[in-house]
């Protein structure tokens, strides 16, 4: 057995008899699979390069900017509060620079695939440590030089990778198209990588049901359960230019029943039957490029699927009538119209977000009468995958690398400043003039924000730019702040007294000037303070955890 390494660390790696010798290959060829386990080199991909708050641009507040209709500095306020906590180079090997292709978060940790473009096989495996919200790690990582990895699920300690494999390099696999498992703990591979190869050119995608692994093969390809104990395979069909799978419940005459999903290049969805893969339902869609990515999810008792030029349709999981379409929100101009397609879906509780290439990663929330589109996030660069859960979002963006995102929606407070505050609803940038004390709740980004009086906000609040207390003014927080942007001139100025419960992140400057107050109230208080912070005589009271060592 050679030893693997990256950088400055070895590794060894134990060989593992296969469950399945017929058409499994532990570890085959394992010097082509180099392992890196030092979370400082691997850490050092991510900066806080254009962090901070996030806003959403809608379609009709772009459409009026370039029209310059009404004031043109005016911008929106808006309910969907997000952080941008990092950006995260893409990896490189040799010289080739590797592209993110899906990402599967379990818990304290999120798993992110990549593959290479063009002709050469060249893959990898980042495991990302998200315990500390405010400071991701990358703790592990596994290059592949013969396989492109193309999508990963988590289930019960195990790693299951859709890949397509070199069937003449080291690896020993019988066909390019292979599932290859690898069991995880605490963020690190701790066993060996098994191949199990199946049909196809390519495995495109990868899920679990109650009781199995499924993944899917693209060209000449199939529709393969396996056994989640051992990677034995359980069942196969065939289905022509596979592109997706999940799993998800439907409701027939009041039963709850469990369904698979795939989409085909050819057929459109397939509904199938979880255990006998036998197609129930087929949903037929409009045609479609070759060889582009697709993503599915389901929400509710909808099937939401991206369709390219299309958008996203979302269909019930029941009897495969379309439900409603969601089209893709164009912000920005001098885009190529081929470049402007849904690659990937995603959802949560309240919301969906695209991956729309080009015109960037929409997002939109789920009401009682539909799905209403809020509009375009503010990042950098194209998107080609986001995977979302209720705390954070992932974005692919090709060569680009990845953009990790938290999601600060309100949490429920008990505190009596908090009763009955309405939510707010005025202008994009806050002022709170003297004489006219207000207070709030709820989700809210704005702007900016000058308080010249009583002013009480309960909930999540992010400020785009500044937040001024000036004097005679009061600023009573409960829950979540986040001010400004890295590296711009953005932050807070107290001239006078500011109260605070919860978390407070300024990722631009904090200027605490002569007489100001700033009080942290309770014993879970924290404060981050990424740009400067100039204490002129101010005073800092209470009990809080000053993350940066700033104050």
């Amino acid at each position: 057995m050679k030893t693997k390494v990256l950088g400055m660390v070895l590794v060894s790696a134990m060989i593992m008899l296969s469950c399945n010798p017929d058409d499994s290959v532990p570890n085959g060829g394992d010097e082509k699979i180099v392992i890196n386990t030092d979370k400082e080199l691997l850490s050092a991909r991510l900066s806080l390069t254009n962090t901070g708050v996030v806003g959403i641009t809608s379609e009709s507040a772009a459409n009026a900017k370039r029209a310059r209709i009404g004031v043109e500095e005016e911008g929106e306020i808006g309910n969907l509060p997000l952080e941008l906590i990092a950006q995260v180079e893409a990896p490189t090997f040799e010289g080739n620079t590797l592209q993110a292709t899906h990402v599967a978060i379990n818990g304290d940790y999120a798993y992110v695939t990549y593959n290479t473009q063009g002709a050469k096989y060249l893959g990898a495996i980042d495991i990302f440590d998200i315990s500390n919200v405010l400071k991701p790690e990358i703790v592990s990582q596994a290059i592949f030089e013969e396989a492109d990895l193309n999508a990963v699920d988590y289930v019960e300690g195990k790693l299951y990778i859709a890949a397509a494999v070199d069937q003449d390099g080291s690896y020993g696999v019988d066909g390019p198209a292979n599932l290859i498992t690898v069991s995880t703990s605490n963020g690190q591979f701790t066993s060996d990588f098994e191949f199990s190869t199946v049909d196809g050119y390519v495995a495109t995608d990868i899920n679990h049901t109650n009781n199995n692994v499924v993944m899917v093969s693209g060209t000449d390809g199939k529709v393969t359960l396996f056994d989640k104990s051992n990677s034995t395979i359980v069942s196969q069909v065939d289905f022509p230019d596979l592109r997706s799978v999940t799993f998800g419940q439907s409701t027939v005459f009041g039963i709850d029943q469990n369904k698979l999903f795939v989409l085909c290049g050819e057929k459109g969805i397939n509904i199938l039957n979880p255990v006998s893969l036998e197609t129930e339902i087929t949903i037929p869609l409009s045609p479609d490029y070759s060889g582009a990515k697709r993503t599915m999810d389901v929400h509710d008792e909808a099937l939401v699927v991206s369709e390219g030029a299309n958008g996203a349709g979302l269909y019930s999981t029941s009897n495969g009538a379309e439900l409603q379409r969601v089209e893709i929100p164009v912000v920005s101009e001098g885009l190529l119209t081929e470049e402007i397609v849904t690659n990937a879906v995603t959802t949560n509780e309240k919301h969906l977000f695209m991956a729309n290439g080009a015109a960037g990663v929409s997002a939109a929330a789920f009401e009682e009468d539909g799905v209403e589109t809020l509009g375009v996030l503010d990042l950098f660069g194209s998107s080609n995958f986001v995977k979302a859960n209720d705390e954070y979002i992932f974005v692919a963006s090709g060569l680009q690398g990845l953009q990790i995102l938290k999601i600060n929606l309100a949490e429920e407070i008990n505190d009596n400043v908090c009763t009955d505050l309405p939510a707010y609803t005025g202008n994009s940038w806050v002022n709170i003039n003297s004489g006219q004390p207000q207070g709030y709740s709820g989700s809210l980004v704005v702007d900016g924000l000058n308080v010249n009086d009583d002013f009480t906000f309960c909930g999540s609040l992010s400020v785009k730019g500044w937040a001024n207390v000036n004097s005679n003014g009061t600023f009573n927080m409960r829950g979540s702040l986040v001010i400004g942007q890295y590296g711009q001139d953005t932050g807070l100025q107290i001239n006078d007294t500011m109260i605070i419960e919860g978390s407070l992140v300024i990722y631009g400057n904090l200027t605490l000037n002569s007489g100001a107050k700033l009080e942290f109230l309770g014993s879970g208080s924290s404060v981050t303070v990424y740009g400067n912070v100039w204490n002129n005589g101010a005073t800092i009271t209470g009990d809080y955890n000053d993350t940066e060592g700033k104050l």
